[in-house]
């Protein structure tokens, strides 16, 4: 019995520290790589996190832990930064990537403040934005949720 608790304990951080290292790890080291080939003043570092750093769901620690250290991540790497790039952050809910609407219902839009699911060009806007050193010169540090107002509903049991 031990032993499967050993077992169980290993595969459990395995899979809490690949979801690191990928989605936080990996975004820290890429900017400290690039940050000295960066125009100094006219660059832009855009990390992207989810909804999941602020909200949760069973059995996703190390992704939910991941998307929140980036936001953590932003606005250090803004101070450490500053003068050279601009650190921001984007959060997104559920985008549809299928590419087939059909497959989603009535209810799935409905459940959106903005009456729709997200699309990869609603994330790809705000990328670009603030990309845009001539349009967003004055962000930095900041995260942004781009989610249909669905985090900011408050639920409640039935």
């Amino acid at each position: 019995m031990q032993l499967r608790k050993r077992c169980t304990l290993q595969v459990a951080w395995l899979h809490f520290e690949q979801r690191v290292k990928v989605n936080l790890t990996a975004a820290f080291l890429l900017t400290e790589v690039l940050a000295p080939l960066m125009p100094p003043g006219d660059a832009s570092v855009i990390h992207i996190s989810s909804t999941r750093a602020l909200q949760s769901e069973p059995n996703s620690e190390g992704y939910g832990a991941a998307k929140a250290g980036l936001v953590g991540l932003t606005h250090a790497q803004a101070a450490s930064l500053a003068g050279v790039a601009r650190v921001n952050c984007v959060c997104p809910g559920w985008i549809d990537t299928s590419g087939d609407a059909a497959s989603l219902r009535p209810e799935d839009h409905a459940w959106h403040w903005t009456g729709s699911v997200g699309r990869p060009e609603d994330v790809a806007e705000i990328v670009a934005f603030l990309a845009d050193g001539a349009r967003s010169r004055f962000i930095t540090g900041q995260q942004f949720v781009v989610d249909g107002g669905v985090s900011r509903r408050m639920t409640y049991p039935e």
